[in-house]
C-alpha cells in the first residue's frame, strides 16, 4: 500500500515533470524551485521526526545522566553518518529521478525501478531513526519523558497523550 506521502510525492513529481516540459527556462526555475519547497515542507512532516539532536540540546533541562548522554552520543557516532549519507542519495536519486522523468528515452519500468531505489533508501532512513527511537526508549527514564514532551511542545510537535481520546479533547472516558 502506497503512503499519502509518497501520493503527494509522486503528484508534485508529475506537476514538476508536466510543467516542466511546456514552460519557459524561467517557468523551468520557478516550478523546480515551487517543487524543493514543497519537497521541504513534506520533510518537515517527516513520519519519524529527528530527536536526538532536540534531545542532545536539551540534555541539561532533561537533566540526562553522563551515561544517558553517553549513549545517546555512541548511537550517533555509530549511525549518524550512515544516515545522512543515505538522506544525501535519496536527493541525489530524487534529482536522477527527475531528470530522467524528463527524458523520452526513459521507459515506465526504468522510472519505477528508481523509484523502488528511492523508497528502499527511505526504508533504510526510517530503519536508523527507529533504531535511534528504541535507544531513547530504553534509555530515558519516565522523568525524561515528561520533560521531554515540554521540549516537544515548544517545539510545536504533537504530543502523544498517554490516555485515551476523549480526554484530549476535554472528556472524561469514565463515567461521572
Amino acid at each position: 500500500m502506497v503512503s499519502i506521502r509518497t501520493q503527494l510525492l509522486s503528484i508534485l513529481a508529475a506537476l514538476a515533470v508536466c510543467s516542466a516540459v511546456t514552460a519557459s527556462p524561467q517557468q523551468q526555475e520557478d516550478t523546480l524551485l515551487l517543487y524543493q519547497q514543497q519537497l521541504e515542507r513534506l520533510d518537515k512532516v517527516n513520519f519519524h521526526p529527528n530527536l536526538l539532536p532536540l534531545i542532545l540540546k536539551n540534555r541539561d533541562y532533561l537533566e540526562l545522566s553522563p551515561e544517558q548522554v553517553t549513549a545517546f552520543k555512541k548511537w550517533r557516532k555509530n549511525n549518524a553518518k550512515p544516515m545522512f549519507a543515505a538522506m544525501n542519495e535519496i536527493i541525489r536519486k530524487r534529482i536522477e529521478f527527475r531528470e530522467a522523468a524528463l527524458s523520452p528515452d526513459t521507459s515506465a519500468q526504468d522510472l519505477r525501478k528508481m523509484q523502488e531505489d528511492i523508497f528502499a533508501l527511505h526504508k533504510k532512513v526510517l530503519d536508523y531513526k527507529l533504531s535511534c527511537r528504541e535507544n531513547i526508549v530504553n534509555t530515558f527514564s519516565e522523568q525524561n519523558w515528561d520533560d521531554f514532551f515540554v521540549v516537544l511542545a515548544e517545539e510545536g510537535y504533537a504530543i502523544p497523550n498517554k490516555n485515551s481520546d476523549l480526554e484530549m479533547v476535554g472528556m472524561s472516558a469514565a463515567p461521572e
